[in-house]
């Protein structure tokens, strides 16, 4: 048994319970984004997800899991509806936790049966199952952000302003020409999106050490980013004027003009330094028009393709990931010899050309999906996702 995995999982199951916790009953049921579900409904479908794989599809015990296949399948039941189908906040929670307990201990002490099974070979289903939850964690802490952000906060007092800081394209790194190996052969861990392991040519690349900052994105917004045509494309002037939007998704000003961002718990100064995140691909488009026509830049920018991310990564030539998503210029995508697994869904529907790749991680990505090879994917108008950009230069 893998053991620190093992170990990972259980820290999980109380990060995602204490969020639960942490609200009421009536915030626990409350969809605040259209995007995304209730705070409670995450809890109660980890919890019987989890089951659904390590009892009904290994065990062949379906007894727990068919009484709710109608609310915690997202097929068969419409986000609005789920809040109010849930069951008083604290019961809900005591019944995760005693799924969550029987199921833990299974995997501690797994039978002949158990561990015999095609999806136990190499602890997979374990690691798949962290990853799930990780990936739910971090949707939770973007419904804790959305509550946050329908809060009144005009009289927060900042103690840092914000500075506007031009950007320059000197602080970037060399990718050289050559063949690199993209994707992943952990067959223990790896999504079926990220197999199978291809060797691609990828020509001499500038790219930024760093991702674009907050104090950079003050710059564009002082300048009238969202206020000028030019700089958006027909699809983004289309979303900006429906959106009504003049600053990243968390991007607050108090009574004084102040900016300040929204987290989880409250509200916190905006740091000129750390990468902007709540933008979405159309705004990081019309940033780089923008500097493309007026920062007097050597070199043209651009945002990077997966590949050349990923490769830069495992090179070691990228600073400050791990703060946000960052968003490729390709559309998500099967990689050459691509199958589904271990079900048809979690990444087939997705290569629809209507879902960019994204890579990285944030702030709230758990350990278990912080690597090289993870893509992430969203529609471009998404912004509430903790997403930013990372620049690549070319003559």
């Amino acid at each position: 048994m893998d053991t620190h995995s093992l170990a990972a999982l259980f820290d999980t199951h109380a990060l995602i319970h204490n969020m639960g916790r942490s609200l009421a009953d009536s915030d626990y049921r409350y969809q605040y984004h259209t995007d995304l579900s209730p705070l409670g409904w995450h809890v109660g479908h980890c919890s019987f997800i989890e089951t659904v794989w390590l009892r009904d599809r290994v065990l062949g015990d379906s007894t727990i899991t068919d009484a709710f296949d109608w609310l915690y399948i997202p097929e068969n039941i419409l986000k609005p509806k789920r809040g109010p189908a849930l069951p008083p906040r604290d019961e809900h929670l005591d019944w995760c936790s005693q799924l969550n307990k029987q199921n833990h201990e299974l995997l501690a002490n797994p039978d002949p049966v158990f561990s015999a099974h095609e999806l136990n070979r190499n602890n997979y289903l374990l690691k798949f199952i962290l990853q799930h939850h990780s990936q739910h964690a971090e949707t939770m802490a973007m419904v804790l952000i959305q509550r946050q952000l329908q809060m009144d906060h005009s009289d927060h007092h900042v103690t840092h302003s914000l500075a506007a800081r031009a950007i320059t394209d000197d602080g970037h790194v060399s990718l050289p020409a050559s063949r690199y190996c993209i994707g992943n052969t952990d067959n223990s861990e790896a999504f079926d999106n990220e197999v199978t392991l291809q060797e691609i040519s990828l020509a001499d690349t500038l790219i930024s050490h760093l991702p674009v900052s907050n104090g950079n994105w003050l710059a564009f917004i002082e300048d009238g980013g969202y206020r000028e045509t030019r700089w958006w494309s027909e699809a983004g002037n289309t979303w900006r004027k429906m959106a009504k939007v003049e600053s990243p998704e968390t991007w607050v000003r108090n009574t004084h003009q102040h900016w300040f961002e929204v987290s989880t718990q409250g509200c916190r100064d905006l740091n000129e330094n750390s990468a902007v995140s709540g933008i979405n691909l159309f705004e990081a488009n019309a940033f780089i028009n923008w500097l493309n026509t007026t920062a007097g830049l050597t070199y043209r920018a651009r945002l990077p393709h997966e590949y050349e991310w990923e490769a830069a990564d495992q090179a070691g030539l990228l600073s400050g990931t791990g703060q946000v998503w960052e968003w490729c210029h390709n559309y998500f995508h099967p990689y050459p010899g691509f199958s589904p697994f271990p079900y048809d869904n979690y990444s087939k529907p997705w290569f629809d050309q209507n879902h960019v790749s994204l890579r990285g991680g944030s702030e709230f990505t758990r350990p278990s999906i912080r690597r090289s090879s993870f893509r992430n994917f969203y529609n471009p108008d998404k912004r509430h996702i903790f997403s930013g950009l990372r620049l690549v230069y070319e003559g």
